[in-house]
């Protein structure tokens, strides 16, 4: 975190997304660099640092290794399909 003012605004430098995919109990995960980042105050509900600590539970793969593990966890689990226009009909 950068900066801060009075109505909680504040702006973040050098943010990630982290994006994780369960399998087999161990949680993969990839970051993401988005930049710099302005966020209003009264979006937010809690604010808080990550320690980033290696576990034998967490593994950090690439994006393209991540984009392939979460392929294989949707196609591993079981969907549920809705279909829209018939779901309303009376």
């Amino acid at each position: 975190m950068t900066s801060y003012d009075q109505f909680s605004n504040f702006s973040l430098q050098d943010a990630i997304e982290r994006r994780t995919v369960m399998i087999d109990d161990v949680c993969y995960y990839t970051d993401i660099p988005l930049g710099l980042y302005m966020v209003r105050g009264d979006s937010m509900v809690l604010l808080g640092q990550v320690h980033d600590t290696d576990t034998d539970m967490m593994k950090q793969v690439s994006l393209a290794e991540f984009e392939e593990l979460q392929t294989k966890q949707s196609s591993d689990a079981d969907t549920v399909e809705w279909d829209v226009d018939n779901d309303l009909v009376a």
